[in-house]
């Protein structure tokens, strides 16, 4: 398995778990979130998305592939259409969810359900992103 796709799954497992922890709690509790004062609302967030940072950066220094010199090594043109095909579909995601959130839900709703519909888009695209360079490594690229 090449260095970017177990980056891939790592990062993808990585979103399931800490998103799926997060919504959890906060539709579980939710009666106990909405009286958490705006500094532990953010102190909340910021920890699921600390441990999401944390993940990443110990993911990216484990699986970083090198040659027999150290050297890191540089992405060929199969990395960088794998790279490109997925940024493009998790764009066209991303989009279609800040769109709902920009344009649709500040006339329906506000508060913390934006920021949490913001977040869901967001991984959503990342997860996305993530699930098409699997596909674009173990499937290959179609033209």
């Amino acid at each position: 398995m090449l260095s970017r796709e177990r980056f891939a799954w790592v990062w993808l497992t990585a979103l399931a778990v800490v998103f799926a922890l997060y919504f959890a709690y906060v539709s579980v509790n939710a009666d106990a979130v909405a009286t958490l004062h705006m500094g532990q609302r953010i102190g909340l967030l910021a920890m699921a998305l600390g441990a999401l940072g944390i993940i990443a950066a110990v993911a990216y220094l484990v699986t970083r592939e090198r040659d027999e010199e150290g050297r890191l090594v540089p992405a060929d043109e199969r990395d960088r259409r794998i790279e490109a095909r997925a940024s493009m579909y998790a764009y066209y995601v991303l989009m279609a969810g800040i769109i709902l959130v920009g344009c649709v839900m500040p006339f329906t709703t506000g508060g913390w359900t934006i920021v949490h519909t913001t977040l869901l888009a967001i991984a959503a695209s990342e997860f996305v992103h993530s699930g098409l360079i699997i596909h674009g490594y173990r499937r290959g690229l179609r033209v």
